[in-house]
């Protein structure tokens, strides 16, 4: 089982890096969020897991300076004026962890993630902006996040971390049906080739849907994006945890 926490590269650390003027109250170090109760909301075990996290969750203000500290790897941002080094961020387990940290008190026992931000958890790389959600209550106003209201089957629900993400298979043909194709084919190209999922599946699993929004379109460009010969090179950092699997 992977440690929650990955080690940290040779060099200065996020956390030691002095706050940058501009950045933060009167140039003062960003404030840090409570770690008590994050991710509660999901379940005990993610709130145990979340400590560490939540615990390195710094609210900083959307300024330049805090757009050099991302770009020079100090910072990554999870959600607008949320943001965690990017050595916390190095698993699925921590990059969903760090999701549920980052809404904080908005987070609901019934948010499931979703779409780009699943995928992002899967496969690493930079958080998408804005976040992704599903709910089975109505939608809700959350800033830097696209709230969907789905009904998901049991089986296309997984737990990692104590945290609840659709499966691969339901995140890539949630991709095909509401994610702009730019966005959509690298991700969907990196789960096929890090065998997250597999094109059949997808297909087969597009078909059985009937009065879904977006599924004929879905259907059109998965023979597009994956249809045929493509291009396997992505820009992703491996995860070490199988798909599929309640963790």
């Amino acid at each position: 089982m992977e440690p929650l926490l990955a080690p940290a590269p040779p060099g200065p650390t996020a956390s030691a890096v002095p706050p940058s003027p501009g950045i933060g109250t009167d140039g003062v170090r960003p404030d840090r969020l409570s770690a008590i109760g994050l991710c509660a909301a999901w379940s005990r075990h993610a709130a145990e897991l979340a400590v560490p996290i939540g615990t390195a969750l710094q609210r900083w203000e959307e300024t330049p300076p805090t757009r050099v500290l991302i770009a020079e790897g100090y910072l990554m941002r999870l959600l607008p004026g949320r943001y965690v080094p990017p050595d916390l961020l190095g698993t699925a387990v921590q990059r969903a962890l760090g999701l549920g940290c980052a809404l904080g008190a908005q987070l609901q026992s019934h948010h499931v993630i979703a779409g780009p931000s699943a995928a992002w958890v899967m496969l690493g790389g930079q958080p998408p902006a804005p976040a992704e959600l599903l709910s089975s209550a109505h939608r809700g106003d959350v800033a830097g996040v696209v709230m969907r209201t789905a009904r998901l089957q049991p089986d296309e629900v997984e737990t990692i971390g104590g945290t609840p993400i659709t499966i691969p298979t339901r995140t890539a043909m949630d991709l095909l049906r509401f994610t702009p194709v730019p966005v959509a084919a690298p991700l969907l190209r990196a789960l096929v080739a890090t065998g997250h999922t597999e094109v059949e599946e997808v297909r087969r699993r597009l078909h059985r849907m009937h009065r879904h929004p977006g599924v004929q379109s879905a259907r059109e460009r998965l023979e597009k994006v994956l249809g045929g010969q493509w291009d396997e090179s992505w820009d992703a950092a491996p995860t070490g945890l199988p798909s599929a699997v309640t963790r």
